[in-house]
């Protein structure tokens, strides 16, 4: 056992190359999930109505901003592949087209925001929390060009295997929100008590004041000497044109999966404001235990970027077995907790001199924590396997599977179950059970299928 273990450390693609490159973003993901859970706290510490508005609002900035993220992320497939196929000075011109999407989205979103009172009129949750839905939801929109100019600076280091660098600035921006979110939500150092605009104000100023590090930190001069971080700041069309070719499929269908999950979210909202608030609660402590795995599935394709760019599929293979193997162990522990200690987990989240329904809350909480025990493992092979596909260039099989799952296997189903039949909350938690289970099923059988192999994302 010790010397196979030993072998799968030290081989080529191996534990140890998936970890040098993950455990950046592992950690990255996780000040990030931690400075959710503490958002998240704070607003349950402030009311109800907040906790209950922070989840929806926030999934549906967020699944806006999906497709203009997703296109513009892809900027580190390109990087990678670059590095990979040794062509550096085509890094600093991948760059540069992803900020022009990043532009783009940043202009276009807040565009959204006059229609936040009909969606959440729509979504039919009770007047005290849409109220705070939609000026949260608003905020965020106006906060969406310094998002996606993150996200494409972060593919500058993490599309070349350096991910220390965001892993870095990531814990720098989590613990500014966290102060601010302290500051701004109860009114502090004079500040007024603005509740869930204090935390769409602290996410959108620490995500603006961390725009300015990364400009600052890849725009330096030995930079543009070795990828041209400065000099190809031009449009080239036939880059852009392959960027958004491949871009735009990984966009979309990062669109639709959230898209359809915020339907999922706002559906749940119409059972009643207990309800929503437990499931988000528990959505909450699952997202810590699972955006780490977001980090593993990151390092995955970006590996799988550059064995592809070097033209070494079975180095890509193998590299995605090393992290799936990983991620069984990470989830086997997490999930463990989530049945095991819910109480411990949930119990930050719940102020019993503000909570209308202490007990309910606690019950239908831990009842759900089972389900995300579940999910938690089909979410991280889906992930996983489906960064891989995406980081080999087979975005649109990704796309056209997401578009039918989230339709017809989770938004279809989970209303019919609760408009129609008037079902619990817990049935429709077990359609994004099946969903998930599917989605990660079909996945991992294109991986084995091989035929992302024969995709080729930059120019030979």
């Amino acid at each position: 056992m010790g010397s196979w273990l030993k072998g799968k450390w030290n081989e080529e693609a191996g534990y140890q190359r998936i970890l040098s490159i993950a455990l950046p973003l592992i950690l990255s993901m996780g000040s990030h999930s931690i400075m959710l859970f503490i958002d998240r706290m704070f607003l349950a510490r402030h009311s109800q109505e907040a906790i209950a508005a922070a989840v929806p609002a926030g999934l549906m900035n967020f699944s806006i901003l999906c497709f203009f993220l997703g296109t513009a992320t892809y900027t580190s497939t390109f990087i990678a592949q670059y590095i990979g196929a040794q062509k550096p000075s085509r890094v600093g011109a991948s760059l540069w087209q992803g900020l022009r999407i990043a532009l783009i989205g940043g202009l276009i979103i807040p565009c959204f925001s006059p229609l936040a009172p009909h969606i959440f009129t729509w979504a039919g949750h009770e007047p005290a929390v849409r109220e705070l839905e939609i000026p949260f939801f608003q905020i965020l929109n106006f906060g969406s060009l310094f998002f996606l100019t993150n996200a494409v600076f972060s593919s500058f280091y993490s599309g070349r295997g350096q991910t220390w660098p965001v892993m870095w600035i990531n814990l720098g921006a989590s613990a500014l929100n966290a102060v601010l979110d302290y500051i701004l939500i109860f009114g502090k150092f004079g500040f007024p008590e603005m509740g869930i605009r204090g935390a769409g104000y602290a996410t959108v100023t620490s995500a603006g004041t961390f725009t300015l590090v990364y400009a600052f930190m890849v725009l330096r001069p030995k930079w543009d000497a070795l990828y041209h971080t400065r000099r190809a700041w031009r449009l080239d069309k036939s880059l852009f044109s392959r960027m958004l070719k491949f871009g735009t499929p990984s966009g979309a269908q990062f669109f639709i999966d959230m898209i359809g999950f915020t339907l999922f979210v706002l559906i749940i909202g119409r059972i009643g404001m207990t309800e929503l608030a437990s499931s988000n609660i528990a959505q909450q402590i699952n997202l810590v235990g699972l955006l780490p795995m977001v980090g593993m599935g990151i390092a995955a394709s970006i590996l799988v970027g550059q064995y592809q760019g070097a033209q070494k599929s079975h180095l890509a293979e193998r590299v995605t077995y090393s992290a799936l193997q990983l991620t069984f162990v990470y989830c086997l522990i997490v999930s463990s907790t989530y049945v095991l200690i819910p109480e411990i987990l949930i119990s930050p989240f719940i102020n019993p001199d503000i909570s209308v329904d202490v007990a309910g809350m606690n019950e239908i909480a831990t009842n759900i924590l089972k389900f995300m025990a579940i999910i938690l493992v089909f979410d991280s092979v889906a992930i996983l396997a489906g960064g891989t596909l995406k980081g080999a260039g087979d975005t649109r099989f990704v796309m056209i599977v997401l578009s039918v799952t989230s339709i017809f296997l989770l938004v279809l189903p989970t209303y019919l179950l609760v408009e129609v039949y008037q079902q619990s909350i817990y049935m429709a938690w077990l359609c994004g059970t099946i969903n998930l289970g599917l989605v990660g099923s079909i996945f991992f059988w294109r991986f084995k299928s091989g035929k992302w192999k024969s995709i080729r994302v930059i120019e030979q």
